[in-house]
């Protein structure tokens, strides 16, 4: 049975008011799931993912800031991480282990709030970059024009947002990876036209507890739910306590 989707109102450690989607069902095991660069809680995509889930453990969906209905502007990972880390502690009651499911950008900051505590159990990043070094490879062929029935299909919403750093301000530094205690199972999609594997090696060398998953074919981010929802998900739940 799913339960009734909720939404609610969190509060980061700076007092930023951020939006949040609960499925609730008092269950020991919970899930916060974190949307990618220019995403939102209520992509299609996240609520297959929080449906699919909503089962057997209970699910958090946010809008971290200068996103959906959260105010303030988009950081580029400098503090999306506290929304991240709010979350989790909303979702953490005594006795209860919380997962943290991250697309793209999303999992960028799910890793920076395991680096500095959150109490994560679980870390799933599904085309997670390490850095801004995005475009690294070129990514006008066929795997992007694959993507574009997809992109087109999406309901989008307007982003604010900082100007963006220099990329070697914005890297995951080794210090941090290490730092990362939960077990991680890192999914690229092998036609994932925006983030090479290159980001999803350096997770696997530098995180202490790595899977790695190669999904043929899959898209980016959100978008491999699109592509590959039924594989996706079951990695991500037979990975999940």
């Amino acid at each position: 049975m799913i339960p009734t989707p909720r939404t609610i109102e969190l509060h980061d450690t700076d007092g930023l008011a951020f939006a949040a989607t609960e499925w609730d069902g008092g269950r020991r095991e919970a899930v916060v799931l974190v949307h990618g660069l220019l995403g939102t809680r209520s992509l299609r995509e996240i609520i297959r993912v929080a449906e699919a889930l909503a089962p057997r453990r209970d699910v958090v969906a946010i809008d971290v800031r200068g996103h959906g209905d959260s105010p303030g502007r988009f950081t580029w990972g400098r503090e999306e991480w506290k929304q991240v880390a709010a979350a989790v502690a909303h979702a953490a009651r005594p006795g209860r282990s919380v997962a943290v499911v991250g697309f793209s950008y999303g999992g960028y900051h799910a890793v920076r709030a395991a680096a500095r505590g959150a109490p994560i159990e679980r870390l799933v990043l599904v085309g997670a970059p390490a850095d801004l070094h995005v475009l690294d490879h070129f990514p006008f062929g066929p795997k992007l024009w694959r993507h574009v029935p997809a992109v087109l299909n999406r309901r989008r919403r307007r982003l604010r947002a900082e100007a963006p750093p220099r990329p070697a301000e914005a890297k995951l530094t080794d210090e941090e990876l290490r730092r990362v205690t939960a077990p991680a199972l890192v999914v690229h999609g092998g036609s994932d036209w925006l983030i090479s594997s290159r980001h999803a090696e350096r997770y696997a060398a530098g995180l202490p507890s790595v899977r790695r998953a190669e999904i043929a074919g899959g898209f980016h981010g959100e978008y491999l739910v699109h592509s590959h929802g039924d594989e996706l998900i079951a990695l991500i739940a037979a990975f999940l306590p």
